[in-house]
């Protein structure tokens, strides 16, 4: 084996090492600050979904990854000029007796927050589905 192979696989060990103590210092903090998967109403958010933001012509899209989330346990309004994505992701029943042993997907309280900037005039919240665990949000320009 030459050298630079030997080199690329210590770097690619390395970084598989330094992924995989990312995800134990995230589980730890979540744990740690009080974000229990059994989560109860009212508490503080404890993640945010990632999102994509579409510009068109006439509308702004804002797509958001909530799998495992049913539309009775989210909520999505305009507050100013910042769309608010909100609500809770539960643990499964079919483990609610079981130890948690894993913990990558993040459960409970959910919240994130993105600012709306540019044009002079505000954004109209339009047409809001869930389609096979994203979540696409229409905010239309108001002429």
């Amino acid at each position: 084996m030459a050298s630079h192979d030997w080199d690329f696989l210590i770097w690619r060990r390395a970084n598989d090492l330094l992924q995989q103590a990312e995800r134990i210092h995230r589980n730890f903090l979540q744990v740690a600050a009080g974000a229990p998967y059994r989560a109860s109403h009212g508490r503080t958010p404890s993640w945010e979904p990632p999102v994509n933001v579409v510009e068109t012509d006439e509308s702004l899209w804002v797509i958001s990854a909530l799998p495992g989330v049913a539309v009775d346990r989210m909520n999505v309004r305009l507050e100013g000029h910042e769309l608010v994505i909100a609500g809770e992701r539960p643990l499964p029943r079919c483990c609610s007796e079981g130890e948690l042993k894993i913990w990558e997907i993040p459960l409970g309280r959910f919240e994130r927050r993105l600012t709306l900037v540019g044009g002079e005039n505000p954004l109209l919240l339009g047409e809001i589905s869930l389609q096979d665990g994203l979540l696409i949000i229409e905010l239309r320009k108001h002429s």
